[in-house]
């Protein structure tokens, strides 16, 4: 049988073209199904990308809610650089005046005189002490002034003394100088050795060790009340406040010093909680929107937002004050599933802004606790979202999931081509056979119609 490369040559028949149709009728319907999977995954995975997202989004602004201090914080003010001025968020509000009449110094001494810093001074152990703290120094007959200073300054168990060098027109002289403050402090120079006398106990005292001294809200009619510290920190001398002195005020004006609740910080807390959750709110209504949504009827959108909702509406557990709940700040959901603040009046209670308002000026500790306390409701929700959006979390496994049906698309399109190719392969056997066939009949069909067409000579 001849060897037919191109289908219907021999027989004249339009095989190439029922070929085509047979594998048309195969492939066309199979490819539209997975481009419709394709297309189908491709949006399932950018709506779950979103919807994760959102979330993140919303999580950040959840991770600023639950810190301990978010609403605690204070504004503190001072009318002078003199002094700085910190707190642990618990002080109470108030108003004082600070005089600075002393600051805290450690102990400066200077030795005798010599000819150079290259002198040479004795030999024994110098002994440097505090009140508390004390520390050693060999001193070798070969030690110039220079060396000692080195030795002193490198001391492993050095407290705090620094020793120097003075070059003047009357010679050098060694200079310690002790970092650690306060008269009970004293820095004391002592030797083994009268030889070194001349840089230990004969020292001059250029600067002795003091406490630092301020006096709060002294008047004209009050002495004000004197504190004294070994350092320039004043530790709950007003309770929940650090006091840092760095210079003297001026007789006669003293320092002002304000407390107060920083409510704004706290009402921005509050106004971008709103946001946060209304934003994520407006992200989830789209996805899971029935005739457009990319997640419509998807169960971890309508999962999310009954969780969500559950959180505002309920009260939390735990708490030791009088708000337990959203609403009792004037917090509520709209119809459309959104945060509010109430527009309605309670008896006793007033309207979502008032009750935020009150809140703002009166409890903003419990206010931080309704957020930030393990039931608060910040932890909840960043609970719950992590457990969307975590390494493990559902969205996190279902994005995962997608990607990995995404990708084998394409190997169904390759096997899908696979076939086809061996279908393809069958047919044209197939019709080979009947083209190679036909042509036969052709040809015979041929002769016998020119012989019949032959005159008969007989």
């Amino acid at each position: 049988m001849a060897n037919i490369t191109s289908l219907g040559i021999g027989s004249g028949l339009q095989l190439e073209s029922i070929v085509e149709a047979y594998i048309n009728a195969e492939a066309i319907p199979q490819e539209l199904r997975l481009q419709e999977k394709e297309e189908r995954l491709g949006l399932e995975l950018s709506g779950v990308g979103s919807f994760k997202s959102a979330m993140s989004t919303f999580n950040d602004t959840l991770s600023k809610l639950t810190k301990s201090d978010a609403f605690n914080k204070q504004i503190i003010t001072s009318s002078t650089s003199a002094i700085d001025l910190t707190s642990n968020g618990s002080a109470s509000n108030g108003d004082f005046t600070i005089d600075v009449e002393q600051l805290a110094t450690g102990t400066r001494l200077h030795s005798q005189n010599f000819t150079s810093s290259a002198d040479f001074v004795g030999t024994g152990t110098l002994t440097f002490g505090n009140g508390t703290d004390s520390f050693d120094v060999a001193i070798e007959s070969a030690d110039s002034l220079s060396a000692i200073r080195d030795k002193i300054n490198a001391q492993s168990e050095n407290f705090g003394v620094t020793a120097n060098i003075i070059n003047g027109s009357s010679g050098s002289f060694l200079v310690f100088d002790s970092q650690v403050t306060g008269a009970a402090n004293a820095l004391s120079v002592t030797s083994s050795d009268a030889s070194l006398d001349s840089i230990s106990t004969n020292n001059s005292v250029e600067r002795i060790a003091q406490d630092a001294r301020i006096v709060i809200d002294a008047s004209d009619t009050s002495p004000g009340t004197t504190v004294t510290s070994s350092t320039n920190e004043f530790k709950n001398t007003i309770e929940d406040i650090t006091i840092t002195v760095k210079e003297l005020t001026v007789a006669g004006e003293p320092a002002e010093l304000s407390i107060s609740q920083d409510k704004e910080n706290a009402n921005a807390l509050i106004e971008e909680f709103i946001s946060g959750y209304n934003a994520l709110a407006d992200e989830l209504i789209g996805l899971g929107a029935a005739k457009q949504g990319r997640l419509a009827f998807d169960p971890n959108v309508r999962q999310v937002k009954r969780e969500l909702a559950d959180t505002v509406i309920q009260a939390v557990s735990g708490l030791t004050g009088s708000i337990e709940s959203l609403s009792d700040i004037g917090l509520e959901l709209n119809r459309d599933g959104k945060l509010e603040k109430s527009t309605f009046s309670y008896e006793n209670f007033g309207s979502g802004q008032q009750r935020l308002d009150n809140t703002l000026e009166n409890k903003l500790t419990e206010l931080g606790e309704l957020f930030a306390s393990p039931t608060g409701i910040a932890t909840q929700m960043a609970d719950m979202i992590d457990g969307y959006i975590g390494s493990d979390g559902v969205l996190t496994q279902r994005v995962t999931i997608l990607n990995e049906r995404v990708s084998g698309i394409a190997d169904e399109f390759s096997e899908l081509q696979a076939r086809l190719r061996s279908y393809e392969e069958t047919l044209r056997n197939q019709f080979s056979f009947l083209d190679a066939t036909v042509s036969q009949y052709n040809a015979t069909g041929a002769f016998l119609t020119s012989a019949l067409a032959l005159p008969d000579n007989n």
